[in-house]
């Protein structure tokens, strides 16, 4: 009987085993798929500060560029 305990223990271990490598493999997905999305989100804030530092340069002295707006 003591065997029978201890290949039960055994297959047991191997199962939890098992889940957990599992749901490892998918938090590593799930983290390499946030860190995709955070360089994208950063390239784009990047992008719209230099669009906004550019707008400001633009408007010098706080009055509004001297430009047509884009629905011209």
């Amino acid at each position: 009987m003591p065997q029978d305990n201890t290949e039960n223990r055994i297959t047991e271990l191997e199962t939890k085993l098992m889940y957990s490598e599992e749901t490892v493999a998918e938090l590593n997905e799930a983290v390499i798929e946030l860190r995709n999305e955070l360089a994208l989100l950063t390239n784009h804030v990047d992008k719209l500060e230099k669009k906004v530092a550019d707008l400001i340069s633009e408007a010098g002295d706080g009055e509004r560029p001297n430009r047509r707006p884009p629905h011209y």
